[in-house]
């Protein structure tokens, strides 16, 4: 007698000939959970907010006063919260929207209506462009004091203290202590937009020259455009801290002509990184607005996106990728590792605690310290990689330490889970999520939840669903391996074990030698059963004792049995006898 049975189910493994699967592994495993070893159908996602677009591809949930607020823009972004603790401006930082952008509680949230966020300003203070004025207004020079030449020099501040690079040095002037400088001519303002300048601080040196230490001599507001010094020379207080705090790559084109910078990214002891072009960039510690030139370093390929693996950046490019290291921005080290893995699209790249994992042309590509691997070798080959899952067009998403991937076919949209610790469970599909399609998403490190939003294909305004976050049960399906016979034998019936059959029940399809021979639905109503056919075999309406259900006759080499529901699956059994299937 012959029967096959399955009591453990795994993903797929599509590499893999159909009659070489190891147990377990199926053809198809669409909408579930393998986790507990049995076919567990996820849940479908809940609307928990509607945006105010169609078109959103960017989200980051915000928690400020005990409420949550979603942050919706319309590319892909990349956010981080400020890197001082407890900061009483609740800062949030970001690229991908335009020139490199930030904003306080009082920005993000700003009265009014429309979107969140309401306000926001441009990262980085910039430079003044003009000279002070300087001369020697009162006091005069009795010529028993000791005389020194100075010059003088002024930044931007902003309204959260933030200082930008100096102004170029006005002519030297050479006084005495006792005598007053009148400073004349300083910028009131600036041609960038969106900037948050609120005061100006004044330095001068006393080394005589106009290249060397400028000290401190006063603050004042933005408006004012002449003031005095009267200080004495031992009267000046620290040296100018901000003399290569230059803002990140913005919009201007003619300095940047490789784009604004992107890929925002927070590393250890309080460093920013984020890139342009072939250039990556890190910022002072602690400073989120001061990209000094010298911290920048040329790759040899174009970066794609920017991600931390463990303790390093790992830096994705169109060619071979690279991984950073430091503590200090002065002194990072820059290693261009062994694979030529190139990232084919930026959304796919994923920080998965300590593994960055992102679509390449080979698979799905895993990078940990100094280590990469491609994750979905010996599941999927290369060739099925680019053909049925379209790796240039993935958006990656972390879910409870799994990957979400949707892709686009260019014409209709396709999702797998990956569980890069998953053994045989790690791939599986996901048509949950691709009947529509998610444009963008957020995981909220707070709850380890999966937001995504969601398109509205009937014109209304974009919504944010929480990935399963509501209680029904959506339609899983699994299709075994093909069991295949020493010789054509008739396999006479087929169990299904699930823990309910009510509502839509379990439909069981069997296949022998590749042809669909079987097509019914139990269902239950107490401890009776139901069973439903339909083509081809013209099964006929029954009730049955148990879920066991007779096969039309037929010898087949190859069997297969494919099931589905949106009940928990334990137990799939086909076999001769009726009471061989009892006995397993």
């Amino acid at each position: 007698m012959a029967y096959f049975k399955l009591r453990n189910f795994n993903g797929i493994a599509p590499q893999v000939s159909p009659r070489l699967l190891d147990e377990g592994l199926g053809q198809t495993a669409n909408n579930t959970d393998l986790d507990r070893g049995v076919l567990t159908p996820i849940t479908s996602n809940s609307t928990i907010a509607t945006l105010n677009h169609q078109t959103r591809a960017g989200l980051y949930r915000y928690d400020f006063g005990g409420q949550t607020y979603n942050l919706e823009f319309t590319n892909a972004v990349d956010v981080q919260p400020g890197p001082i603790a407890d900061d009483a401006f609740d800062r949030l930082y970001w690229t991908g929207a335009g020139f490199p952008q930030m904003g306080s509680s009082t920005q993000l949230l700003a009265s009014g209506s429309g979107a969140y966020p309401r306000s926001f300003f441009r990262l980085g203070i910039p430079a003044p462009t003009s000279a002070a004025s300087t001369s020697i207004t009162s006091g005069t020079d009795d010529g028993t004091q000791t005389q020194y030449s100075t010059s003088y020099v002024y930044t931007f501040v902003s309204a959260f203290g933030e200082e930008g690079p100096p102004s170029p040095a006005s002519t030297v002037l050479t006084k005495v202590d006792g005598q007053t400088v009148t400073i004349s001519g300083m910028d009131t303002a600036t041609s960038k937009s969106n900037t948050n300048l609120a005061n100006k601080r004044i330095y001068r040196s006393n080394t005589g020259s106009n290249t060397t230490n400028f000290q401190f001599v006063k603050e004042v507001t933005l408006a004012t455009a002449s003031t005095t010094d009267n200080l004495n020379n031992d009267a000046l207080a620290e040296v100018i801290p901000s003399t290569y705090w230059i803002a990140p790559p913005d919009d201007d084109s003619s300095t940047y002509p490789n784009g604004q910078m992107l890929g925002l990214t927070a590393m250890a002891n309080g460093i920013f990184a984020g890139f342009s072009g072939k250039r990556l960039c890190f910022s002072e510690p602690f400073l989120p607005h001061a990209w000094p030139v010298a911290y920048r370093i040329t790759l040899e390929d174009e970066i794609v996106g920017i991600a931390m693996a463990g303790q390093v950046l790992f830096i994705a490019t169109k060619g071979t990728p690279y991984i950073a290291a430091g503590t200090d921005p002065q002194s990072m080290s820059v290693v261009r590792m062994e694979a030529a893995q190139a990232c084919l699209n930026k959304e796919s790249l994923v920080n998965m605690g300590g593994l960055a994992t992102y679509a390449s042309p080979d698979g799905l590509i895993g990078v940990s310290g100094s280590e990469i691997s491609v994750l979905t070798e010996g599941l999927i080959t290369p060739k099925q990689w680019q053909a049925q899952f379209y790796p240039s067009t993935i958006k990656g998403f972390l879910w409870q330490g799994k990957y979400i991937g949707q892709y686009y076919t260019g014409s209709a949209y396709g999702a797998f889970m990956f569980d890069p610790r998953g053994g045989k469970n790690a791939f599986t599909t996901l048509s949950s999520i691709a009947t529509g399609h998610a444009q963008g998403g957020f995981t909220d490190p707070d709850d380890n939840e999966l937001y995504l939003i969601d398109y509205d294909s009937g014109g209304g305004n974009a919504q944010v669903e929480l990935f399963q976050g509501s209680a029904t049960n959506t339609t899983q399906t699994f299709k075994t391996a093909q069991f295949v016979l020493p010789k054509p034998t008739s396999m006479n019936f087929v169990k299904v074990e699930a823990e309910a059959y009510s509502g839509s029940g379990i439909t069981v399809k069997v296949f022998g030698d590749g042809t669909e021979i079987f097509d019914a639905t139990i269902t239950a109503s107490g401890s009776v059963f139901s069973a439903t056919g339909s083509a081809p075999t013209s099964f006929i309406a029954t009730t049955i004792m148990e879920p066991i259900l007779r096969l039309p006759a037929g010898v087949h080499k190859v069997y297969e049995v494919e099931v589905s529901g949106a009940h928990i699956i334990n137990e799939v059994c086909i076999g001769e006898s009726i009471d061989e299937l009892r006995a397993v």
